[in-house]
């Protein structure tokens, strides 16, 4: 796995998210609103991502979800 493939840290959009089409990143918004982890698993594993690079987006979704509900 590429160092620059890893998942951002401080908020940073993940390094990840930067080779997938509009249509992958509104499935992930989905998974993760819809609070479905086994789809998000399913569906990260099809993009070719390890579990723990899933796990750390799954955590960034909610950083970012967190974020936006303050203001």
């Amino acid at each position: 796995m590429d160092d620059k493939q890893s998942v951002g840290q401080g908020g940073e959009r993940p390094g990840v998210l930067e080779n997938i089409s509009t249509t992958q990143m509104e499935e992930l918004e989905r998974q993760f609103d819809e609070g479905d982890q086994e789809g998000w698993k399913a569906l990260t594993q099809s993009y070719g991502w390890s579990s723990e690079q899933a796990q750390e987006l799954w955590g960034w979704f909610g950083q970012r979800s967190g974020e936006s509900d303050e203001g």
